[in-house]
């Protein structure tokens, strides 16, 4: 019987671990945030640290990261992830 290989859909792509905490300043923006949009936009989600079983993981399985960026009159201020 052949094998197939297939990537896991939530340790690739988009959904690839982030491997660095990083602090941006004075984020360029492409388009126009309405000036009214001011405020923190978080997303919290799965970062697996370290070797990944592509056989067993399961996405809500181990650590995660939260992303933030502050808006503000029109500006992306800063963008964060820990």
């Amino acid at each position: 019987m052949t094998q197939t290989s297939v990537e896991h859909p939530f340790i690739h792509g988009e959904f690839a671990p982030v491997s660095t905490e990083e602090t941006r300043s004075d984020l360029s923006v492409e388009g126009a945030l309405p000036i009214e949009l001011s405020g923190r936009y978080l997303r919290n989600g799965p970062n697996p640290i370290g070797a990944v079983d592509e056989q067993r993981h399961h996405w809500f399985l181990g650590h995660g990261m939260v992303h933030g960026i502050r808006l503000n009159e029109g500006r992306a201020e800063w963008y964060r992830n820990r």
